[in-house]
């Protein structure tokens, strides 16, 4: 479904991501691992063109082009296809959360207004938000603004989500109901790349777990495999240091 090959990324003269090669099936959810500065963020920004590559090939559905040469209209049918979810919510803090919700339907997707109203009632009651939909963003929890957020990327009913870190911003308490929301998403078939370091998340929703680090993908597999049996000692190393197990 979705495929980029040979992906390059540096600011300046720092190298992020080095020829990765990454991919996610229809109604798969793949969780990206990785220390800090693994380049799970930027390779999340060069698949939804927030950032531009220096290298790099994209295959989504039926488009596949050179990564540093699509026109601004092929990257608008590509992000047509896309949800994004932030760590830091980006909600638009003078509307309530249907409006944050409806702005993008009624803007970029041009549906009615009273169309995009429903599906915005109808995506907030998903989430568990109906009875916020009047509330502004600074009348919300972390958590619950985090869930308007999901509520707006899956309102446009696209092939996959992106999500960067969409817990860490959340104390325990509230990353549990926004984990809860992914969770009922991936048991509905959702296509879902997850960045994150919850690992119960990733242990428990995800197919297949990806461990990143230098700008590499170091290590790939199925959810129970990839925890139970690592392959290479870079990723026993991680896992022993996020899980305190004995890997």
């Amino acid at each position: 479904m979705l495929q980029v090959k040979n992906l390059y990324k540096s600011f300046g003269s720092l190298s992020v991501l080095k020829g990765t090669e990454f991919r996610v099936e229809k109604g798969e959810v793949v969780a990206i691992l990785g220390p800090s500065g693994s380049g799970k963020t930027t390779l999340l920004r060069c698949i939804s063109f927030l950032e531009k590559a220096d290298r790099g090939e994209i295959l989504f559905d039926e488009f596949q082009y050179d990564m540093t040469r699509v026109t601004p209209r092929q990257i608008r049918e590509m992000r047509m296809q896309m949800g994004f979810v932030f760590q830091s919510f980006n909600l638009f803090r003078n509307m309530p959360a249907w409006r944050n919700v409806t702005e993008g339907l009624v803007t970029a997707r041009k549906k009615p207004k009273k169309e995009a109203r429903e599906i915005a009632m109808e995506m907030l009651r998903k989430v568990g938000m109906e009875d916020r939909a009047e509330y502004y963003p600074d009348q919300l929890s972390g958590g619950q603004q985090q869930r308007v957020a999901i509520a707006r990327a899956i309102a446009a009913n696209p092939r996959v989500i992106l999500f960067d870190e969409p817990t860490s911003a959340l104390d325990p308490e509230l990353t549990g109901e926004v984990l809860e929301v992914m969770k009922k998403l991936a048991e509905e078939g959702t296509t879902m790349v997850v960045v994150t370091h919850e690992m119960g998340f990733a242990r428990e929703a995800a197919n297949r777990v990806v461990f990143m680090e230098g700008g590499v993908i170091v290590e790939e597999g199925p959810s129970a495999e990839f925890f139970s049996h690592p392959k290479e000692e870079r990723t026993r190393q991680f896992l022993r240091r996020v899980l305190g197990e004995k890997q």
